[in-house]
């Protein structure tokens, strides 16, 4: 029986098509207007995170409320993804640094360490991190308030929100290892490997659960490579990219034994699994989650099999769990996927027709990130799937180009084929950072992807 449940789970994963109807998706077209060059969105992006959407003590508010009429400064509201969201844009910066040596590039690496630091010692506990920290009033309203607690010490009247998930690890991850990766600062790659130990420490030694205070495991905290036998592909990405990187940040043996007891446990191969297609349904959360936690080993030239046997394996698995990322997904046209693949050229699957796909999404991405109601019901020039979304909504046969998909936090993971999208807060108030595009971007145009 078990082998049945796990061969219907890798053919779900492995089928070579995009579109949840098994439709082949034709290439990307570029924008019918030519818009800015990218460089330009970018340098407007980075603009707009000063004053609006970088928090005073260093972590990203990744969506703000524009005052009424649009007159005076953009209130802040809470997000609960504050961590992995920082993390990308940490992963992002790090990536300017490598393609233009700005200095600005190097302050904001610095500042946002700075802010995953609050976000870590909030807590008063090492390796716990907050899904999002403030003094106490900053926020108009603290959703979830049973879930919220009060500062630790040096914190004193602050207030921080608990349950950290497992993409919170995979946004910490992403961003962490990127520093030791791409960036040459010895204080930044020091601050980076204190927090990368830390969370291992925590995560990794605690049996592989994110936990609570007092021990108890939060919702989405289980990182198990394996439940009941089968595979669970985005959980091994993020406890072998954790392992992985916290080894070589902080050169302390604990992490790699921790990190040859996964791949000597199968952790490798259940990359395999990386996504599961089941009747038209997917959660896209968990692709991007393994793409941010695979790309560390993926940036980096290939491990020698013989000196480095455990982390070759784990390269090799790392590639294909991208390649089939980007085969299931092929026709979507997400530059941050492609981006994550491309350093590692054909093993992970980034083909030429990706690469101009993702350049295409860029030049289309809008520069306008306020929320409005969007609604292509009304379109009887697209055609409709037979399955519903995850959620039970309406999807296409084929995906929407990123400018017809509205604004999100990241817009990498969210659903290209749904009809309807729905927000409560879409009265064009709500507004997004664009640490989306400039996740794909930076990677792109350090690797020569994209020029302009």
């Amino acid at each position: 029986m078990r082998g049945a449940a796990l061969a219907l789970v890798l053919a779900a994963a492995g089928g070579a098509c995009a579109g949840p109807s098994g439709a082949g998706a034709p290439p990307i077209p570029p924008p019918a207007a030519p818009g800015p060059p990218l460089e330009e969105k970018a340098e407007r992006f980075e603009r707009g995170l000063d004053g609006r959407h970088l928090l005073p003590w260093g972590a990203l508010g990744y969506r703000v409320r524009l005052p009424e009429g649009g007159a005076g400064p953009a209130i802040p509201v809470y997000g609960a993804d504050t961590v992995a969201w920082s993390g990308a844009l940490l992963a992002a910066e790090c990536e300017r640094w490598a393609a233009t040596r700005d200095p600005a590039a190097l302050g904001r690496v610095r500042t946002l360490l700075g802010g995953l630091g609050v976000l870590s010692a909030v807590t008063g506990e090492r390796g716990h991190f907050a899904r999002y920290a403030c003094p106490a009033g900053f926020l108009r309203a603290e959703p979830r308030p049973e879930e919220w607690r009060d500062g630790g010490p040096g914190f004193e009247g602050w207030r921080w929100r608990a349950d950290l998930s497992k993409d919170q690890v995979a946004g910490l991850v992403h961003g962490l290892a990127a520093v030791t990766d791409l960036v040459e600062d010895p204080g930044a790659r020091a601050r980076a490997a204190r927090l990368l130990g830390d969370l291992s420490d925590r995560v990794l030694g605690g049996g592989g659960r994110v936990r609570e205070a007092d021990g108890s495991p939060t919702i989405y905290g289980d990182l198990s490579p394996r439940v009941a036998g089968l595979p669970v592909g985005v959980n091994a990405a993020i406890v072998l990219g954790l392992a992985d990187a916290a080894g070589r940040a902080t050169g302390e043996p604990r992490h790699g034994r921790r990190f040859d007891a996964l791949v000597a446990g199968g952790a490798a191969e259940a990359l395999r699994v990386p996504t599961v297609r089941l009747l038209g349904k997917e959660g896209f959360s968990n692709p991007n989650m393994a793409a941010m936690a695979l790309s560390s080993i993926l940036r980096g030239p290939a491990p020698d099999g013989e000196t480095e046997p455990a982390r070759a394996r784990f390269r090799r698995e790392a590639e294909g769990a991208l390649r089939r990322i980007l085969e299931l997904h092929r026709g979507e046209g997400n530059a941050f996927w492609i981006a994550v693949a491309a350093p590692a050229g054909a093993g992970a699957g980034a083909t030429a027709r990706d690469l101009a796909d993702a350049r295409h999404q860029l030049l289309r991405f809008p520069l306008g990130l306020e929320v409005h109601p969007l609604d292509h019901s009304a379109r009887t020039d697209l055609a409709r799937c037979f399955w519903a979304s995850r959620g039970g909504r309406a999807q296409f046969r084929r995906p929407l180009p990123v400018d017809l998909m509205g604004p999100g936090s990241f817009l990498w993971k969210s659903n290209p084929y749904e009809v309807v999208r729905e927000d409560p807060e879409a009265d064009g108030r709500t507004a997004y950072a664009g640490v989306d595009f400039l996740a794909a971007y930076w990677p792109l145009r350090r690797l020569g992807v994209v020029r302009e």
